[in-house]
């Protein structure tokens, strides 16, 4: 099931964004708008700048040039407020080993200040997913399945947030698992919009409303659902050529 753009107002709004690290251009002039409700991919092999966009629009990473806007708005000093309507998993996120995986989900409600009650938060969400079998062990007992999904749960914490934002999202899931995330983003209330960034096309190609491809920082197509599967089933070379026209 692919989730349509609407006509809402634009959520994400990325005018001339580049990231520079030293000598190396992680983004090179990035001009993109995603409106509420849909549902993005940014796709591209490894080093192609996917998870560095994916972190300045989450507002973790600070852009070198150019100019953001989230929600309608421009970013003001205090950004604190755009990133209580934020959710992300990242790439390589972070469990306290020695923490129950309630006492992790809880922590970080309490640390964000993201519910007034994350016990009550926590013991509804555990219901509503069915966790109750592992939620209470230690994190460093869990499978990669386990913690893959957990961090997941703790993305859209303490509800599904405005803006959803997931790095390799797929990546150590199981069938089972993989069905959770795939309903988890098609089920969601219209007004979401999700930002999903893969290596892989394959895995992105069925929830997305738009696809950009990144090589070298670029952005080097924008995709629609009627251009997928001609994309897919062309050469590597010659989707190069075109990407690059």
């Amino acid at each position: 099931m692919t989730t349509m753009a609407n006509e809402f107002s634009p959520v994400v709004k990325l005018s001339n964004i580049s990231k520079v690290y030293g000598f190396i251009n992680a983004l090179k002039k990035i001009n993109i708008t995603i409106n509420e409700g849909e549902t993005v991919g940014l796709v591209g092999n490894n080093g192609a700048g996917k998870s560095t966009l994916l972190k300045v629009i989450s507002l973790l990473v600070k852009p070198t040039y150019g100019k953001i806007e989230l929600f309608g708005s421009e970013l003001k000093e205090d950004i604190h407020l755009f990133k209580k309507e934020i959710g992300i998993l990242l790439s390589n996120p972070f469990f306290y080993e020695d923490m129950t995986g309630r006492e992790n989900l809880e922590f970080f409600l309490r640390m964000n200040k993201r519910s007034p009650n994350p016990e009550e938060t926590v013991d509804e969400i555990v219901a509503q997913n069915n966790l109750k079998l592992y939620i209470d062990r230690p994190t460093h007992e869990l499978s990669t399945g386990m913690i893959k999904k957990l961090e997941i749960i703790r993305a859209i914490l303490p509800k599904f947030p405005k803006l959803l934002l997931l790095d390799e999202p797929f990546s150590g899931l199981d069938v089972e698992n993989k069905q959770f995330l795939n309903n988890l983003i098609t089920q969601r209330k219209s007004n979401k919009t999700v930002i999903l960034c893969s290596h892989d096309f394959n895995s992105v190609n069925n929830l997305c409303s738009k696809v950009f491809y990144l090589e070298k920082g670029k952005i080097l197509r924008s995709l629609v659902p009627t251009e997928f599967s001609y994309f897919l089933n062309k050469p590597p070379e010659l989707n190069q050529k075109e990407t690059s026209a």
